[in-house]
């Protein structure tokens, strides 16, 4: 045999024979994979929550997220798998979980001027640089541990399949249980700053005790005060920076699994006017005039002056409550509102920052689709306004939803549909299709109403759905007196303005729920949103001092 292949054999017994250890030991490394694997789930949930409030959640963010976390994890697996031929893995995977450590508690100091930067490059690029630097890096060096973990806890190569299948599934329970912990109760509770900082520490304070030796003893302090700095760097920010300067304030900040919510103040002095807009994930979702609640939005008095041709005491299905607008409208018309809305949050807020009067409002905590499913109760009006920042769920505006919407309607009853999206060409494929949607859904009668907006912009539409003539006479004396002087109202009334009926042909696309492709297919309108809001919102807060997340 030659040296050089004796020095290999050598090296591998030396290898071998440092995970030589009771079999009692091989619980830490499995309490490891679980530790790991819930980490990693973990920095993936942060990490997108973070990116939220500048990039948003549509399906773009997600596929950026997933796709990189899978990428760094990749990347962890193989240099783990390298490394571990050439280093002692007990002093390997101990160093691997100190990085970790540090760089998940950098995720929070570097977000904001991470975001700051990616601001000038295209949506895409920016979505994907973003992710790689605030969560990437910690991910990689996670993923490396894996093999490590496989190799300290296989005692012989004919256990090794069934060891490194133990350690990933263990890793997985990991990962799932701590998806549930933060999505249902953690994030929504406490934000995600303080949840981050906590698990880099709960991973510093495991690792000590599961692989403390007094040779690591220097590491260990050095580690643990660096991961001090970062967190009174975390806190000294958040002191610093108190969510109020020269106009804007922030009111109320609340994270959840669907969504980071807003409430912000701007002050004009020169107006003596503030403005009150509610931000879901970075979009303003809500926008009122602070002193009387009166919503900003063309579309909330318009779906409000159609309905004002439904008498008093009418039923109305509104799904999507959001800030209150619309049901505060409709509840001035003296119509009786179910609100279903499943984010429990926004009717409390509503409340207490939108001047919304609970008034004639049933409000009612669940999923549109489910609610529509099992309602028995009949409605003269159905409203869609349903949106999370700027995705509209492709779930909601299927033929069979519609249907069932159709259902609960009484005779003569319509289903009002507001949408943002472009009009012409092959970007009003998205309107057009639910057009179609609508009629291949039994509503004989469609018809639609768009928002003056400028060329190739996206903009607002009312979507009228019925199966009888649709009936719309307004009476002034029914009119909110928000309304009454609105160019809109009065072409109404002056017969000046038609609603529109001559679209859902061509290319039209009927939207099923086998075939849900909204988001897909509306993507540039989605992309113009967010870039838009980036500019006006998120670029505005960073240059003000105001933290884009809790």
């Amino acid at each position: 045999m030659s040296k050089k292949n004796q020095n290999k054999n050598s090296k591998r017994i030396n290898l071998e024979s440092q995970t030589e250890e009771p079999n009692e030991a091989i619980w830490k490394y499995l309490t490891l994979a679980f530790i790991e694997g819930a980490t990693v789930m973990a920095v993936e949930l942060f990490g997108a929550k973070m990116m939220t409030p500048y990039y948003g959640s549509s399906l773009i963010v997600w596929t950026t997220v997933i796709g990189i976390t899978l990428f760094c994890l990749t990347i962890g697996y193989f240099l783990g798998g390298r490394l571990s031929m050439k280093y002692k893995p007990q002093n390997l995977v101990f160093t691997q979980l100190m990085i970790s450590v540090l760089l998940i508690g950098m995720m929070p100091i570097l977000a904001h001027p991470v975001l700051q930067y990616t601001g000038d490059f295209s949506f895409y690029t920016g979505a994907v640089i973003a992710a790689i630097f605030i969560f990437g890096l910690p991910l990689i060096f996670l993923g490396s541990t894996s093999p490590i973990i496989i190799l300290l806890a296989t005692k012989d190569v004919e256990r090794s399949g069934k060891n490194a299948g133990l350690v990933y599934s263990i890793s997985t329970i990991g990962g799932i249980f701590m998806t549930f912990l933060l999505g249902f109760f953690v994030i929504e509770e406490f934000g995600i700053t303080s949840p981050n900082m906590f698990i880099a520490g709960f991973l510093l304070l495991a690792t000590v005790l599961l692989l403390y030796t007094r040779s690591r003893a220097v590491f260990i302090g050095f580690a643990s005060l660096i991961f001090l700095f970062q967190t009174l760097s975390v806190y000294e920010s958040d002191l610093l920076h108190n969510d109020e300067s020269e106009g804007l304030s922030l009111l109320y900040e609340s994270e959840g699994l669907l969504g980071q919510l807003r409430v912000l103040d701007e002050y004009y002095p020169e107006l003596n006017l503030t403005d009150r807009s509610m931000l879901v994930n970075g979009i303003p979702q809500t926008f009122v005039n602070a002193e009387n609640g009166f919503s900003y939005w063309y579309y909330v008095h318009m779906l409000s002056t159609i309905c004002s041709s439904k008498p008093a005491g009418s039923d109305v299905l509104l799904l999507g409550f959001g800030g209150g607008s619309i049901a505060n409208e409709l509840t001035r018309l003296d119509l009786k509102v179910d609100a279903v809305e499943i984010d429990k949050r926004m009717y409390q807020i509503a409340q207490d920052y939108f001047k919304f009067n609970p008034k004639n409002t049933n409000f009612i905590v669940d999923d549109a689709r489910h609610y529509l499913k099992t309602s028995k109760k009949k409605y003269d009006v159905i409203i869609f306004d349903m949106i999370k920042g700027e995705v509209q769920p492709p779930y909601a505006l299927t033929k069979e939803s519609f249907s069932e919407g159709l259902k609960l309607l009484k005779p003569g009853g319509q289903l009002l549909v507001n949408f943002q999206g472009h009009f012409d060409g092959e970007e009003g494929l998205p309107f057009r299709s639910i057009v179609a949607t609508l009629k291949a859904a039994g509503f004989k009668n469609t018809r639609f109403h768009v928002e003056n907006c400028e060329a190739d912009s996206p903009c607002d539409f009312i979507i009228i759905g019925s199966v009888e003539e649709p009936e719309i006479k307004l009476d002034p004396n029914r009119i909110n007196s928000c309304c009454q002087n609105e160019w809109f109202v009065q072409d109404l009334l002056n017969g000046n303005r038609k609603f529109d009926s001559d679209a859902g042909k061509g290319d039209a696309i009927v939207f099923t729920d086998d075939l849900p492709i909204l988001e897909h297919i509306n993507l540039k309108s989605i992309v113009e949103w967010r870039t838009a809001m980036i500019d006006m919102t998120a670029k505005q807060s960073l240059k003000d001092g105001v933290r884009l997340f809790k």
